[in-house]
């Protein structure tokens, strides 16, 4: 067992390639030309033989293969997990709106219009009625007497919680 200082770290399941997509596979942008596929599968490649990434010397391939050609490059931009688009709308929206990225650390220029209300003194516009209050106004129905285990059954229900198994009916 680890001790309570330790962080404890989670080994997570890998994801198909597939889901990953050609383009993380391979830290491309989806504009990515022949040049800068060369150059990341390259170094890839290296780092694969070298163990130094996890993943698997075949998938740099087949990265590297999808995204050379153009049908598969088309079906591979639409379907993996890097959610900009060919033409980088997310990148443009981020350089418009002053969303910027400075050593892991998201940066944004402009402040949102809507903030969280401090909920400290917070009163509901309704009036909340009282538990006491509630259970004093119920009014229990009278038990008809043909029906002979049902205020035994209320006894316990009242006392505490059944057990379907464990109850005794009269004869």
């Amino acid at each position: 067992m680890s001790r309570p200082s330790e962080p404890v770290v989670l080994e997570l399941a890998p994801l198909p390639r597939e889901q990953i997509g050609p383009f993380l596979l391979l830290g491309l942008d989806k504009d990515a030309d022949k040049e800068q596929i060369e150059a990341n599968w390259a170094r890839r490649v290296i780092w694969a033989r070298k163990n130094l990434t996890r993943v698997p010397l075949e998938d740099i391939n087949w990265a590297r293969e999808i995204i050379s050609d153009a049908d598969k490059r088309v079906r591979a931009d639409s379907a993996s997990f890097n959610p900009d688009t060919t033409d980088g709308l997310l990148r443009r929206w981020c350089a418009r709106f002053g969303v910027g990225s400075t050593g892991g650390e998201v940066t944004v220029a402009w402040q949102p219009l809507d903030g969280e209300k401090p909920l400290a003194d917070y009163a509901p516009p309704a009036e909340v009625p009282d538990a006491q209050e509630v259970r004093a106004a119920l009014s229990v129905p009278e038990v008809p007497a043909e029906v002979p285990a049902v205020p035994r059954l209320l006894e316990q229900l009242a006392r505490e919680p059944i057990d379907p198994w464990a109850i005794v009916l009269p004869l």
